[in-house]
């Protein structure tokens, strides 16, 4: 009778709670995206930044951003120091050379500088941020964030986050390693063209638990992050955004139909190719790494590492990136 009880009060519990998100970039089943991936094929050109206050809570201390130019954050990323601070709630929104569209897997991914906890190889020093898109520079979409970190206690100023507790919040992973962004995950707003976004917005969260300061994610669960982090470098350091589809290289409004499709996936064997006027077959790893090429319609990935992995097809319709999961 009393497991018959558990089971039952263990449902009413909210999935969120329990649910585990991809790993850091160092673990199985992560998602994370080195800058060198040859998945990205353009970095943000343009920037306009809003610098929030090193201490929300206390504004005397001013604003951030004193030697961090906000140009650091277009093109390639480049690390740890050459970066933008928002400080706590500010935000930078970027422009591209050519929109941003909409196809499958990921379409963007944003870079910060966060490192590794020496004494605790699960978490990671993170400063998180909200993204937001838009096709017209005026009406910004949220993507729907979750954080299952805990908030009984407040993050101090050092303290890590386990990557796999969240979800669409910029700053997942690393320095050099991108948090990817896939517009499906968008809700779908008459105002909003997956197929043109010209803007892309980074948000600081600010990581406070107190209800006076504090930033919810789309369930209406507080984030908790390093705060306060009182100084000139405060808040979210925004490093790059790169950029996996664009207009200059697919254009989807010439094409109602798929251009390619890939079957099975995930897969465990052999990989079909399906496009017209096949030329080229490429795929890369997370990494970047070429870990195979081909002319032929048909792969057999069954010697490939179980993971993620970008398949790069080259067919009349042009170049098409796609995301397969190899099991």
């Amino acid at each position: 009778m009393m497991k018959r009880f558990f089971i039952l009060m263990m449902a009413m519990v909210p999935v969120a709670l329990w649910a585990q998100f991809a790993p850091a970039q160092d673990k199985p089943g992560t998602t994370a995206m080195h800058a060198d991936s040859s998945a990205f094929v353009g970095w943000a050109t343009g920037i306009e930044v809003v610098h929030g206050p090193m201490n929300i809570a206390d504004p005397s201390l001013g604003v951030t951003g004193a030697n961090y130019p906000d140009e650091n954050a277009l093109g390639y990323p480049e690390g740890t120091f050459g970066v933008v601070c928002l400080g706590d709630g500010g935000m930078a929104t970027l422009t591209f050379a050519s929109p941003i569209c909409n196809r499958p897997g990921p379409d963007f991914a944003v870079f910060e500088n966060g490192f590794a906890n020496a004494l605790n190889p699960d978490t990671w020093a993170l400063e998180l941020a909200f993204v937001e898109v838009s096709s017209d520079g005026e009406h910004f979409f949220r993507f729907p964030v979750y954080s299952n970190t805990q908030t009984t206690t407040q993050l101090a100023n050092g303290g890590t986050i386990d990557p796999s507790q969240i979800h669409n919040l910029a700053s997942k992973y690393g320095a050099m390693y991108g948090t990817p962004f896939d517009l499906d995950e968008v809700e779908d707003n008459p105002l909003f063209d997956k197929n043109r976004v010209t803007h892309v917005r980074v948000v600081d969260v600010v990581g406070c638990i107190d209800s006076l300061y504090a930033s919810y994610d789309c369930q209406g669960h507080v984030i908790n992050d390093p705060w306060p982090t009182p100084f000139a470098s405060s808040g979210f350091d925004l490093d790059a955004v790169g950029v996996i589809h664009d207009l200059a290289h697919f254009d989807v409004s010439e094409n109602e139909e798929e251009l390619v499709s890939l079957y099975p996936n995930p897969v465990m064997g052999v990989l079909n190719v399906m496009a017209k006027e096949l030329q080229s077959v490429d795929v890369y790893n997370l990494v970047g790494q070429q870990v195979m090429a081909s002319k032929e319609s048909v792969l057999d990935v069954s010697s490939l590492m179980d993971g993620i992995y970008f398949v790069r097809i080259v067919c009349e319709g042009g170049m098409v990136t796609e995301r397969i999961v190899k099991q």
